[in-house]
């Protein structure tokens, strides 16, 4: 590996991290005149909790900032750069890594969860289903979207793992990325534990 290459992939992967750290809920927030979302509900900016603080409407705008910057930091970095899939799949990690630390927002951001979708959407979006749906299955039966997120993504990571036709890349990559959304989604893990973690009960098949 040459000069050159490393420095491409150096580039490559700084680019994915700054798009990554441009945070939807913190960016949008004036534009929907919200107060920055780290103030209040989870205390963090992603949009599940401007869902939760700021309405429908900023949740959504929210969410679709987030995915699309996970896309571009796969797809189009890679692109633009020349670099291969397993650097797409690095572009996509450190785009996910810029979002939960962002440069721009002292380092403080969102769980990863929205723009690690969009990145699946765009390199891996075969696993992406089996995630969705076991996210879906989970988000219903119990109301809980952080334990929906970590099953979900525990399904994308089988999915990986198991297909015969996913590289090494691709595995380590899911396998990384699982580490990360257990480790953000630490106090969910914690409150689930104690009883007292937050239930979206409109979505449940079986209501309380």
């Amino acid at each position: 590996m040459n000069f050159s290459t490393v420095l491409i992939a150096a580039v490559a992967l700084l680019l994915a991290y700054l798009i990554g750290s441009l945070s939807g809920s913190l960016l949008l927030a004036r534009a929907f005149g919200r107060a920055d979302p780290r103030t209040s509900g989870s205390g963090n900016a992603g949009a599940t909790n401007a869902l939760r603080t700021g309405g429908r409407g900023y949740g959504a705008a929210v969410l679709v900032f987030d995915l699309v910057k996970g896309v571009i930091a796969a797809l189009a970095v890679p692109a633009i750069c020349g670099v291969g899939f397993a650097m797409a799949l690095a572009c996509g990690a450190a785009a996910v890594i810029g979002h939960v630390y962002p440069v721009f927002f002292g380092f403080r951001g969102g769980k990863g969860a929205a723009t690690l979708i969009g990145v699946l959407i765009a390199l891996l979006p075969g696993a992406l289903l089996l995630g969705v749906a076991v996210w879906v299955a989970t988000l219903v039966a119990s109301g809980y979207v952080g334990l929906a997120t970590l099953l979900g993504m525990v399904g994308v990571a089988l999915a990986t793992l198991f297909a015969p036709s996913a590289g090494l890349a691709a595995k380590v990559f899911v396998i990384a990325m699982t580490v990360l959304i257990f480790y953000t989604h630490r106090e969910n893990i914690q409150r689930l534990r104690q009883g007292r973690e937050n239930r979206f009960e409109r979505v449940m098949w079986r209501r309380r």
